[in-house]
């Protein structure tokens, strides 16, 4: 480091030095110390789940260029296909694939974000397309339950939201008021049927609260009455759900930055808490053989 940018007079006994740019000095010891660790934790690869071969090239003698055929069953499948948000439905990962960590994600180079709705990242082994939705459901998720031990953080509305139901989805509300009170919810009757949200978790702020609520309602509506330590795990990954940032959302690059850097500390960055994956990993050796490098190097 170029003696200029460290300051080592800050301090009479010299404890203390200050750098220019703590965060590079930060982001530089991370990068190092997660790659010490990574090479003694492999990143499990995607060959063994998803098998990909480039297609034969189409030509005829009045034809110019390559042309894809028109079905490729081999097809690397494309991140979130389907609805635009993760679903509720669980996917059980293949068998092949082994047991996943935090330390699974190595640490990522931000390239950009696609379609507004997924980011691209280059690793040490290859591309990371991550759903920006997925993931800041898992982030979300995980700062919730990590939270839950403790007392929630909650913000007053300045306006408070009125939200009306039927009797019926009024009865699922009032059975489940202090799970959500529990999470940093406060929500009082305001009438027939109707009820006003005065406070909603602090991690929420920005989303809609009377949103919330509702798909609180539909969820155990739609589902069987889960145990009773099961309910705040539930009402959670619905709300996480509902306020995560979602497809279509163009993000700056620091924002994307961000939700790399908070996805990349979860306990389970790799599915999201209904299960979908967050990310899909395209190797060197998957691009290459793709692009008819196979055994250039």
């Amino acid at each position: 480091m170029p003696p200029n940018q460290v300051d080592v007079n800050v301090h009479p006994t010299k404890a203390e030095v200050r750098f220019t740019d703590p965060d590079e000095v930060f982001t530089g010891v991370q990068r190092s110390v997660r790659r010490a660790l990574l090479a003694y934790s492999p990143v499990p690869s995607v060959q063994a789940q998803v098998r990909w071969s480039p297609p034969e090239p189409s030509i005829r003698s009045d034809q110019v260029g390559w042309q894809r055929p028109a079905s490729d069953p081999h097809r690397f499948p494309a991140a979130g296909q389907g609805p635009h948000e993760s679903g509720d439905q669980p996917q059980q990962p293949p068998a092949t694939q082994p047991a996943l960590s935090a330390a699974d994600v190595p640490l990522l180079r931000l390239i950009g974000q696609v379609g507004s709705a997924y980011l691209v990242a280059e690793g040490p082994d290859g591309l990371y397309l991550i759903d920006q939705h997925a993931a800041h459901e898992r982030i979300l998720f995980e700062k919730f339950m990590a939270q839950r031990s403790q007392q929630v953080a909650s913000q007053a509305l300045l306006d408070p939201v009125t939200v009306e139901l039927n009797s019926a989805s009024a009865r699922l509300l009032e059975e489940q008021l202090p799970a959500m009170e529990n999470l940093g919810f406060e929500i009082e009757a305001f009438g027939p049927n109707a009820y006003k949200v005065r406070r909603m978790p602090a991690l929420l702020v920005g989303s809609d609260p009377a949103a919330a609520v509702r798909s609180v309602i539909d969820d155990f509506e739609e589902d069987e009455t889960p145990l009773q330590n099961e309910i705040e795990a539930k009402i959670i990954g619905r709300v996480c759900k509902r306020a995560a940032v979602k497809a279509g959302k163009s993000l700056s690059f620091e924002e994307q930055k961000a939700l790399l850097r908070d996805l990349e500390a979860c306990q389970s960055p790799r599915t999201c808490p209904h299960g979908r994956p967050t990310m899909i990993h395209l190797s060197i050796d998957l691009l290459e053989r793709q692009f008819g490098r196979t055994g250039a190097r």
